[in-house]
């Protein structure tokens, strides 16, 4: 097969070659379909490694010219070739006399293929360059956020620790210098969604759709829910989750003697002590989570020295590097690589272990010859993500010590409430604002605020409503992957199941999990979830069992005095549901 990959990386009409070899090859019965299917897989398996690795160059450093030239050129000439050619490719497989025969092997794909093919429209490859254009563009304004901190230049990953002071005041100072320094680019980044905005309502309306919501689920291949599903999804986490986390936040402020919480009381210890410092350098984080993974599970022990020895890890924060953290495949070579800003913080550690969920799913499937099959649904993708956060966390004894270590495990578990209202407010933001399709900045603003009114938690923003009211900028997901999040809430609940199964027997709960993660996307997400041990199911049946067993570890870790108050107030909550 090596011939259809001897094209150069800066050259489109090499590559627009390989694609027209495999378009003019003759293709006589199913076994010879099936040898072109692979072909074009691995040619894919190359574009997206040589994409991949252009990307994380850029974003390990916002200030190379270089990388960032060498990405632009890609998403400039490269990807428009791509879409163009592998739309003729798409026709050519779907027409095929045989296509029938693969379809046990292949039927999952198919379907995909042939919702790309009813999607597809040629004047939408220029706006989906222009998009990538404009993504890379917000990433230059949020990378090259800093401040100036006693002295010192820090970026914002970098303050976090500030946050989690015990000194109410400098977390107060820390915190309105983050927001103030956000606040200074809120028109630049409300500049940049609309302009994003517009284009991808341009490419909904090309491809016959009145509106992007309806668009982007049949583009997610989101067969298995409808935005119906996910409405109701966020009216069980108001009625179920909210409750929950308005006691979490209560007992939050009388353990530090206030009448009410502000948004600088939220990072810190509420007893007063110090930040949890797991480790000081990335080199420590990488090395204390060898040990974590070793004892966890042999063939994760494997993976992540894989990891380590061929330093596809990128842990700490430093000036012009990208915000946030991310995994990406390298697909030939089939490997994952991680980045993140690692900064010393107890969120760093599940950062990691999130992302080597990721990477780990990676390795699993690395044998899967189609490269569609190394595409994972994303409902099920955080699935591995998030249940290493929770398989992990309760063993975490390289960085903690006993008492730290049962405040590490409480803070992990109360996100993981916190984390179901936020995940209905960014999504129901996206639905409210893709079916207004005239909307301004000042909608955005109302529509924003309604939301925080709705699942209003008791935080204190007296004075601060402009804050609020951009607070939406801080989500990247809003900005580079619209409608990529209420995915975090589905697979939270399956991540809470392979727990629960595993609290059973967590050796067949993580090989049901490996074995799931086998299959790549070859199979639908139920049966996915199915091949895990667990259930394709976010209705209130399923969340608030999950829920109560989180509010029972809670209770075990918390005082008797907060356990006995919360634990009747939120079982009074949910018996009047």
């Amino acid at each position: 097969m090596s011939n259809y990959f001897n094209f150069a990386a800066h050259s489109a009409e090499s590559i627009r070659n390989s694609f027209r070899q495999l378009e003019q090859r003759k293709i006589p019965n199913a076994q010879a379909l099936k040898k072109w299917i692979l072909d074009w897989s691995e040619l894919s398996s190359v574009l997206a490694e040589d994409s991949a690795r252009r990307y994380v160059a850029m974003t390990c450093d916002t200030k190379d010219k270089a990388a960032a030239e060498a990405y632009e050129f890609f998403v400039s000439n490269i990807d428009p070739v791509i879409s163009e050619e592998t739309e003729k490719l798409q026709k050519k497989l779907i027409t095929h006399k045989n296509l029938s025969d693969l379809e046990s092997e292949y039927g999952n794909w198919f379907r995909a293929v042939q919702t790309n093919l009813e999607l597809f429209k040629e004047k939408n490859i220029p706006l989906e360059t222009q998009i990538n254009l404009e993504i890379q563009k917000y990433q230059k304004i949020t990378g090259a956020m800093s401040v100036r901190y006693k002295g010192e230049t820090k970026t914002m990953q970098q303050m976090s620790p500030y946050l989690q002071s015990p000194n109410r005041e400098e977390r107060k100072e820390a915190w309105h210098l983050l927001t103030e320094r956000r606040l200074q680019d809120c028109d630049a980044l409300d500049a940049a969604f609309d302009k994003l905005f517009s284009l991808r309502m341009q490419i909904a309306k090309n491809a016959g759709y009145k509106n992007y919501l309806n668009y982007i689920f049949k583009a997610k291949y989101r067969f298995d829910y409808t935005p119906q599903d996910c409405k109701k999804f966020h009216e069980s986490i108001e009625k179920i989750i909210l409750p929950l986390q308005k006691e979490i936040l209560n007992q939050r402020a009388k353990k530090m003697g206030l009448s009410k919480l502000c948004p600088w009381d939220l990072g810190c210890d509420p007893l007063g002590r110090p930040a949890l410092k797991p480790f000081k350098t990335g080199a420590e984080l990488l090395s204390k989570c060898g040990n974590l993974f070793s004892r966890l599970n042999p063939q994760w022990k494997k993976w992540y020295a894989i990891l380590e020895k061929e330093n596809l890890i990128d842990a700490d924060s430093r000036l012009g590097k990208a915000p946030g953290g991310y995994q990406i495949t390298f697909d030939k070579s089939r490997v994952p690589f991680i980045f993140m800003n690692a900064a010393g913080t107890n969120q760093d550690v599940y950062t990691l272990l999130h992302e080597c969920g990721h990477a780990f799913h990676q390795f699993a499937m690395a044998e899967q010859k189609l490269f569609a099959f190394r595409e994972v649904p994303s409902e099920f993708a955080e699935v591995a993500s998030m249940s290493l956060e929770l398989l992990g966390a309760a063993d975490l004894q390289d960085f903690y010590k006993a008492e730290d270590f049962s405040r590490s495990r409480l803070e992990a578990l109360q996100d993981i409430i916190s984390l179901f209202p936020w995940v209905a407010i960014i999504d129901a933001f996206q639905h409210e604002l893709y079916t207004r399709p005239n909307h301004t900045a000042k909608d955005r603003k109302e529509i924003w605020l309604s939301l925080q009114e709705r699942f209003d938690t008791g935080i204190d923003w007296s004075g601060l409503k402009k804050a609020r009211s951009y607070l939406w900028q801080k989500q990247l997901h809003l900005f580079e992957v619209p409608f990529y999040y209420v995915e975090y809430g589905i697979a939270q609940l399956g991540a809470l199941q392979i727990y629960a199964n595993a609290k059973k027997n967590k050796n067949s709960a993580v090989q049901n999990l490996i074995k799931a993660e086998r299959l790549g996307s070859s199979k639908t997400l139920p049966e996915l979830f199915n091949t895990a041990g667990i259930k394709f199911d976010f209705s209130p049946k399923t969340i608030e069992p999950l829920a109560l067993m989180i509010l029972d570890e809670i209770n075990l870790l918390s005082s008797p005095h907060a356990r006995v108050l919360y634990s009747k107030s939120v079982r009074r909550t949910h018996r009047r549901e």
